[in-house]
């Protein structure tokens, strides 16, 4: 399957929307005195996940060597701390997550962001606007 750069672009936008929405739910069961859905805090995934959507500017702007760099940072940045933190989380703390589910979609959303960074950082994708 080919991909092409505004396709790309918009599935990842999607994935920071979807993560900034987890956050937000997060943060929302947090103010009603219940515990986070993860071990993130939830303004630091809001904020975190927001500065990553602006990363995408690069991409939209064409500015590819910049894209591909900010990506790969991104790769570092949210796959340290939306999986590798997850998985070692549920194998020494899981009882830091109020359920399997919301820390299963924790490290689903950001699978998915994974891979369509990796598509970008790498030049998986067609730039033909």
């Amino acid at each position: 399957m080919t991909v092409t750069l505004k396709q790309l672009l918009g599935l990842q936008l999607v994935y920071g929307l979807i993560g900034i929405a987890f956050n937000i739910v997060s943060w929302a069961v947090v103010s009603q005195g219940g515990v986070a859905l993860t071990t993130t805090q939830p303004f630091m995934g809001m904020a975190t996940l927001s500065l990553f959507c602006l990363c995408l500017v690069a991409g939209y702007r064409h500015h590819m060597r910049a894209y591909r760099i900010l990506m790969g940072i991104s790769i570092l940045v949210l796959g340290g701390g939306g999986i590798v933190v997850h998985l070692v989380n549920m194998l020494y703390r899981p009882e830091a997550y109020p359920s399997l589910i919301a820390w299963m979609l924790a490290v689903l959303i950001n699978v998915f962001g994974l891979v369509l960074n990796l598509m970008a950082a790498t030049g998986k994708f067609i730039d033909r606007d």
